[in-house]
Parts: C-alpha cells; sequence; structure tokens
C-alpha cells in the first residue's frame, strides 16, 4: 500500500480564488489522509524510505501551501467579508481565524517528527491536528465559503484572486 498521494488536476485558478482555497481543503484532506495511513505504516515499518517521502510530501505542503491558505483567509477573506457587516460570518471568521493558532499549536509535534524521519517515533501524534483541521475545514466549506460567494462581488473576487496570486509570486495578467 503506497502512504503518498497524487496530485488533484483541473483545479480553480486565481479567477476563482474561493474554489482554490476550497480545492486547497481537498489537498489538506488528502494530507491528513496520508498521515492517517503514515502512522499505521510507521508502526509497522518505521520511518522507511517511503514513510520519509510521504513525510516529506505532507510538510512540504504544510510548510508552503498551508500557510499561505491561512494567509489568504486571515490577510484577504477575513477583511473582505468584514466590509459586508454580517455579524455572524463575522463571529465565525473570528473564530477560525483563532483555530488557526490551535492548528499552529496541533502540528507543532507532529511536524518535527515528520522532519526528523527516518529516527523512528513511538507514535505519530496525528491527533489532535487531523480532527481540529477537519472540523475547521468542515465550517470554511458549509459557511463561510458559500456565504462569501453570495457577498462577494466580482470586483472583491477579482483583489481576493489578485492578492492570493501575489502571495505565491504570481504574476496574473490584466483581464
Amino acid at each position: 500500500m503506497r502512504i503518498g498521494e497524487k496530485g488533484e488536476r483541473g483545479a480553480p485558478g486565481f479567477d476563482d480564488p474561493l474554489g482554490l482555497l476550497a480545492a486547497c481543503h481537498g489537498r489538506i484532506e488528502g494530507h491528513c489522509a496520508t498521515l492517517a495511513r503514515l502512522k499505521v505504516h510507521v508502526r509497522a515499518h518505521g520511518g522507511d524510505r517511503e514513510a520519509q517521502v510521504a513525510a516529506e510530501r505532507v510538510f512540504g505542503y504544510f510548510a508552503q501551501a498551508g500557510r499561505w491558505h491561512h494567509e489568504d483567509e486571515e490577510r484577504d477573506l477575513a477583511p473582505l467579508l468584514e466590509r459586508h457587516g454580517d455579524r455572524a460570518l463575522v463571529a465565525v471568521m473570528a473564530r477560525l481565524m483563532a483555530e488557526h493558532r490551535d492548528l499552529e499549536r496541533a502540528y507543532a509535534p507532529l511536524e518535527r517528527i515528520l522532519r526528523a524521519l527516518p529516527a523512528t517515533p513511538a507514535d505519530l501524534p496525528i491527533e489532535p491536528y487531523v480532527s481540529l483541521m477537519r472540523a475547521h475545514m468542515q465550517v470554511e466549506d458549509t459557511v463561510v465559503l458559500p456565504r462569501a460567494r453570495a457577498l462577494l462581488d466580482s470586483s472583491e473576487i477579482a483583489a481576493l484572486g489578485q492578492a492570493m496570486a501575489a502571495r505565491r509570486g504570481v504574476t496574473l495578467r490584466a483581464p
């Protein structure tokens, strides 16, 4: 059984930043599933080459794309949504932004072990990180993104996409 995962093709681009955020959730879920398989694999085989490759893939994703994703939400999406005055949504966003710190704290011990492979850990502490992440994404997918689609106009969507692209060093052509 391979513990790695294949990347998603045909993901939305910066012209659909809300779709891009949702697609990112799909990739994060894939990495959470990889962590679950990796935990079982490490128990049986230790930090072998397959475990190292999977750990590098997960660590690489969360070290870069995962950070960008949180920045997209905190620096760009949350302020755009706040301008619309939906107090309930603003409260949800505030809670989710605070959860980003909880997620970072939950990920820290896991990150140390992922980076240390092939040193064989006694256990791969994927919890509470995986459960917290899945619950967090559920709220974003069922509350935040649908509400954002309803509230944001085309200029706000374009600005969000531009900001997300710039964060990644991507220059977009003018429409």
